[in-house]
């Protein structure tokens, strides 16, 4: 298995996904390569990568002949392959509990933190205040949730 991936790649974010899915690999004990793409160089816009995912993004993963594209996906299928329900329930409350992180993952931690640390590492250019305030939003959200009752 072949992971692509920037370290500081908006979608790499999912609370840093690279981390993550490298942590999951590990736990799953699925041995796999990482391979750093050079976002500044544009490695992710050459012919070659653009055949493995038309979307030039990171992170991107290669499973034999498999190409999975998009961290939301990855973690997926990492979770699928294993064949057990830990990390993706099959019972449709906690099947659905898993969606719904992702989903924020997907929206409203990209459109916050990880839309910060693109204005402050890449220099994208976003409203920051606007962004601080989402980020602030959903951080707040997230510790009230796992806060507890």
């Amino acid at each position: 298995m072949k992971l692509y991936h920037h370290p500081l790649s908006g979608h790499v974010h999912r609370t840093r996904l690279f981390l993550r899915a490298r942590l999951f690999l590990h736990l799953l004990g699925i041995e796999h390569d990482a391979i750093e793409v050079d976002l500044a160089a544009r490695d992710h816009k050459t012919p070659d990568y653009l055949r493995m995912n038309r979307f030039g993004q990171v992170p991107l993963l290669v499973d034999g002949e498999h190409v999975i594209a998009d961290s939301n996906v990855i973690l997926v299928y990492l979770a699928k392959k294993t064949g057990g329900t830990q990390w993706l329930p099959d019972t449709p409350f906690e099947a659905a509990a898993v969606q719904r992180w992702l989903s924020v993952a997907a929206g409203q931690i990209a459109f916050g933190p990880a839309a910060a640390l693109l204005i402050t590492v890449f220099g994208a250019k976003f409203d920051a205040d606007e962004v601080i305030t989402r980020a602030h939003a959903v951080l707040k959200v997230i510790d009230e949730e796992f806060a507890g009752p």
